[in-house]
């Protein structure tokens, strides 16, 4: 009897669906792989790593990576201070006070940054450089508006959140006219429908997000009192909204952002439901309803890949699937999958050089060493190589000094993947006799007696039933395929392969079993 494969070409993880009837490419549960990368069907990602070398002065809130004619700068908002972040050591020094919270990155015009206050009751303050420091001041000019959303659309600056007109967008004046540190137009504004919840300029339009609804203002003169605007509020939809300014984010001329009935892109004149498209609406909804109260959702892009992150509360007896966790959309496919220990409070993406997120590290439930401080995406997707090793031709010593993956917070990266619940063949009894599980899980020290998977089989098709234990198998520095006994009657099986220990090549090619149909006529 061949051995029939029960993983396939994955792509991603989908629960609106029976267990029993999955879409091609998709299982029940991916938590930590990545697939189709470097040579397998699923990878383990990387682990982690703390930029900061100590923790701030509270929980990062947001930022910017300045391209400032004086040079690139890293600037942070952490607690209520401005930092300016070394990106490669992670040593940070404070330029003084910003505002006790953000609820976005902040925005560049022209050679300043601008930020906003998270409660909208302050004018925004805007960072400058001048050699190696970083004034900090607010805007004082006449009429400047209380502000906790920013943006900025043609050579303006927009400012929306405020507590005592939560409706109103503003614009400021032309850099030619003196721009958002000098006067504001007492005029300069649009009042929309209903309190605005986020904003995202884009080609001639802008969009206003409401909670529950969006609008569009349209045209390019905004109003003043000396000139006649040609602006205009345009509905666009009442079916969705936005409440988390955090999670609006830009790729390839699209915005997406997060609600909670979903995570949705849109071009500006069509909207489409990621979580719809990928199969995790259902998830989705429950993960956004235990939302933490005070947190928001953060999203980021890196390498076509969405990482959108929903802030949960737990403790150290919660198990860990219960635990905070970030969801990562492959954009290209429209499929997920989910990333374990990974919470974040503020995406800070770099406007130059190669791609990076610096990504603030929700501290809940752990020691105050491990709060208030950086990491970036990059090491969980790149390999670290040393560049002059590269260039000499030494591949082998190209490679940093390999490690098991332990995240920066000392949590193993232990990946996981559930298939769904197949019936291998027509309806009827079937004889599983065994389970073949091929990998490649290699540890830095060899130690070829310690058991890296584990592996467990279910054979009810109900997505909360009991797993039996199959067996576990060992650590391999090569590709090796493992048989484990099973010898079980079912008329279908899902396969749970869960890591156990942590290592530093975590790959899983292929899942299979043998089995073999009895009389369909028996029950």
């Amino acid at each position: 009897m061949q051995p029939t494969s029960v993983l396939g070409d994955v792509r991603g993880f989908a629960r609106d669906f029976a267990l029993d009837a999955l879409p091609k490419g998709m299982v029940w549960d991916l938590v930590d792989y990545i697939p189709r990368r470097r040579g397998a069907r699923l990878d383990g990602r990387g682990a982690w790593k703390y930029l900061s070398p100590s923790s701030l002065s509270g929980q990062v809130w947001g930022g910017y990576h300045a391209s400032y004619k004086a040079g690139k700068s890293l600037l942070v908002a952490a607690g209520p201070d401005i930092y300016e972040v070394n990106p490669t050591t992670g040593n940070a020094v404070s330029w003084g006070a910003l505002f006790p919270s953000l609820r976005q990155n902040g925005v560049m015009l022209r050679d300043r940054v601008y930020f906003a206050s998270g409660a909208g009751n302050e004018t925004p303050k805007v960072v400058t450089r001048s050699g190696d420091t970083f004034p900090v001041a607010s805007l004082a000019g006449t009429n400047a508006p209380h502000a906790s959303l920013l943006g900025v659309f043609k050579d303006r600056l927009l400012a929306a959140g405020s507590v005592s007109q939560p409706q109103r967008l503003y614009f400021s004046e032309l850099e030619t006219e003196g721009g958002p540190p000098g006067a504001w137009d007492a005029l300069g504004y649009i009042d929309t429908s209903l309190g605005i919840s986020a904003i995202w300029p884009m080609g001639a339009q802008i969009l206003i997000f409401h909670d529950g609804s969006i609008e569009k203002i349209k045209g390019t003169i905004p109003p003043s009192t000396d000139i006649d605007t040609d602006m205009y509020l345009d509905p666009f939809t009442d079916q969705v909204g936005c409440q988390d300014p955090a999670s609006v984010v830009g790729w390839q001329e699209n915005v997406i952002w997060a609600a909670p009935r979903g995570v949705y892109l849109s071009d500006g004149s069509t909207i489409r439901s990621l979580t719809e498209q990928g199969g995790i609406a259902d998830l989705w909804r429950t993960l956004y309803l235990n939302k933490r109260p005070g947190t928001y959702v953060t999203s980021a892009i890196f390498l076509d890949l969405l990482f959108v992150s929903v802030l949960i509360d737990w403790d150290g007896s919660t198990p860990n699937d219960l635990r905070p966790f970030t969801l990562v959309c492959n954009l290209g496919e429209r499929s997920w999958t989910r990333f374990a220990n990974h919470g974040m409070t503020a995406a800070i993406p770099s406007s130059a050089d190669g791609e990076e997120v610096w990504w603030g590290v929700d501290g809940h439930g752990h020691a105050a060493g491990y709060q208030n401080r950086l990491a970036t995406l990059s090491s969980m997707l790149f390999v670290d190589r040393d560049l002059t090793a590269m260039r000499s031709g030494n591949e082998v010593a190209a490679y940093a000094a390999p490690v098991d993956q332990v995240d920066g917070n000392a949590m193993p990266v232990l990946p996981q993947v559930e298939t769904g619940w197949l019936r291998l063949g027509q309806e009827g009894v079937k004889r599983v006799r065994h389970v073949y599980v091929s990998h490649t899980t290699e540890n830095v020290a060899a130690t070829p007696a310690t058991n890296h998977l584990r592996v467990s089989c279910r054979l009810d098709p109900y997505p909360y039933a009991p797993y039996v234990p199959v067996g576990e198998i060992p650590g391999s520095d090569d590709y090796e395929r493992y048989r484990l006994r099973l010898g079980k009657r079912s008329y279908g099986i899902t396969v749970k392969v869960e890591q156990i220990t942590p290592s530093y090549v975590s790959r899983l090619h292929d899942i299979a079993v043998d089995q073999w149909a009895q009389d369909r006529g028996k029950l």
